[in-house]
């Protein structure tokens, strides 16, 4: 076949066709370029991890035709402040701006914010604006360090005396007695959980990392505080040991479990990336000292019987370096709280000890047990919580996340002091009741007593003068009448004289 060849005025038809279609792409992305080109570039581009009290130089430059005036703004003027805003400066020819300048920022506490930068052109219209992000650290943030490090030496002794000190016979009764340390689990990690996601929803819908370090406490295992509050409120001790020992074997599973289950939920639509494989990682690494210590009961008793004998110090050591040390080295929690994070934080394990509480109460349980799944429900292990808020999480947000877990410590004895008191007050004048009642009823027996005496002692008088009565008589009928039946009558009375046995009772 002989190739057809168009003729000239179809192959102007084809050019006038193709030149459109090839041209005005290459024209619509020149034209995109153009307008995705930024309109104010900021240097540096971010102020991340910057440290309180530092000052910072911030540059902008633009290529408007027409700048006259520029503004700047902070969105947390608590983190930081904008000192001052240079003036608008003409662009050299030959640069790659039209206009420049500076604006000078201060960093002045720890946390998030935004620098909002804005031109204006001579008609008093916005012709540009820029976002620099800033992070600003604390100032001692080398103390808050050491304290996350002491603290996770400290979580991991404990875990690995929990494991050399597991006994076999807590196991045994947990399966002979289930009721009691299931309802505890129940309400340890699906109550609490619940309760934590919906305050942190309810109480902080636009921060997410208030429900965060919310969500995280509520789904850590029970403290070891309350063992000490059951005794004090003189409850079940052995199911909250029995449940503080099954809640901190199940975290293994259980948190990690609800952090990829509802953290995706908290964290939906969020810049901040939240580390789930590094939080599962931390709380499975703890199954590796739990591990040691049964190794230890196991091969080294004599290990054994030293981490039983430093249980206690430990423990001690721990609450005492938490409230004093770790007050101090995390002082800046004190500045961020406010109403609305001490309800939260109180609210939290309120609603806990009366989600156990009733549940103990909808399955009748005594009244000791409900107490100790109530008090188990509420205290959470936050010393657990914090640190794998700071561990994990990037600086300043693990910083931040911590003043939830800390408003729940400061709230959590709030309601057991209040129990406390209530419970003392009641002992104290139900034995005041009792005292009154014994001395009234001691009074009235020793009115009948001696009442009785006086009887006794009122017959005896009568009988003695009855007797010297008698006696009188019969010596008168021995003189009058010479010896009479009266003289049979004996020294004492008589043999059938009622009178004799009235005084010898009397006597």
């Amino acid at each position: 076949m002989v190739p057809v060849r168009a003729s000239g005025g179809r192959r102007y038809a084809w050019m006038m066709v193709l030149v459109p279609v090839l041209v005005l792409p290459a024209a619509a992305q020149h034209n995109n370029m153009t307008e995705d080109r930024p309109q104010l570039v900021l240097e540096p581009e971010e102020l991340q991890k910057v440290t309180e009290g530092t000052q910072h130089r911030v540059r902008w430059q633009t290529l408007m035709p027409s700048v006259v005036k520029v503004t700047a703004r902070v969105e947390n003027e608590m983190v930081a402040e904008v000192t001052s805003v240079g003036m608008v400066v003409p662009g050299a020819p030959g640069d790659n701006f039209t206009y420049y300048g500076y604006v000078n920022v201060s960093a002045l506490f720890i946390g998030y914010n935004n620098i909002n930068v804005t031109l204006y052109d001579d008609l008093g219209d916005v012709v540009g604006e820029g976002v620099l992000r800033m992070s600003v650290l604390l100032s001692y943030q080398n103390l808050s360090d050491l304290f996350t490090m002491i603290i996770g030496v400290l979580v991991t002794f404990m875990y690995v005396s929990m494991g050399a000190t597991i006994d076999l016979q807590v196991i045994w009764n947990i399966v002979k007695k289930p009721i009691g340390p299931m309802l505890g689990m129940i309400c340890q990690y699906i109550f609490m959980p619940l309760i934590a996601f919906g305050i942190g929803l309810v109480a902080f819908p636009d921060n997410v990392l208030a429900r965060l370090g919310l969500f995280l406490m509520g789904c850590c295992p029970g403290g070891g505080s309350s063992n000490m509050w059951t005794y004090l409120l003189n409850s079940s001790l052995d199911l909250s040991i029995m449940m503080t020992f099954a809640s901190s074997v199940a975290a293994f599973a259980m948190l990690p479990a609800w952090v990829l289950l509802l953290g995706r939920v908290i964290m939906a639509d969020q810049d901040f990336y939240m580390p789930y494989k590094d939080i599962a990682l931390v709380i499975l690494s703890l199954s590796f000292p739990c591990f040691l210590g049964i190794l230890a009961q196991r091969y080294l008793p004599r290990v054994t019987k030293a981490l039983k004998f430093l249980l206690t110090p430990v423990t001690v050591f721990n609450l005492l370096f938490i409230f004093t040390f770790g007050v101090y080295a995390n002082r800046y929690v004190f500045r961020l709280f406010d109403v609305k994070t001490v309800v939260a934080g109180f609210g939290l394990p309120a609603l806990g000890y009366m989600s156990g509480y009733f549940l103990a109460l909808i399955f009748r349980l005594p009244h000791k047990d409900r107490v100790a799944i109530s008090i188990e429900t509420g205290i959470q292990n936050a010393t657990l919580a914090v640190f794998i808020l700071k561990f994990t999480l990037e600086k300043p947000a693990g910083d931040l996340t911590v003043l939830y877990p800390a408003a729940s410590v400061v709230m959590t004895p709030v309601p057991l002091v209040i129990a406390l008191i209530t419970y003392r007050l009641y002992l104290y004048y139900r034995a005041r009741s009792s005292k009154k009642e014994l001395q009234g009823s001691t009074v009235k027996e020793m009115e009948e007593d001696r009442k009785k005496q006086e009887d006794l002692a009122n017959g005896a008088a009568n009988c003695e003068n009855g007797i010297r009565k008698g006696e009188a008589e019969g010596m008168r009928g021995e003189v009058v009448g010479g010896r009479t039946e009266d003289s049979m009558t004996l020294p004492d009375g008589g043999l059938d004289n009622p009178a004799v046995d009235l005084r010898e009772e009397a006597l």
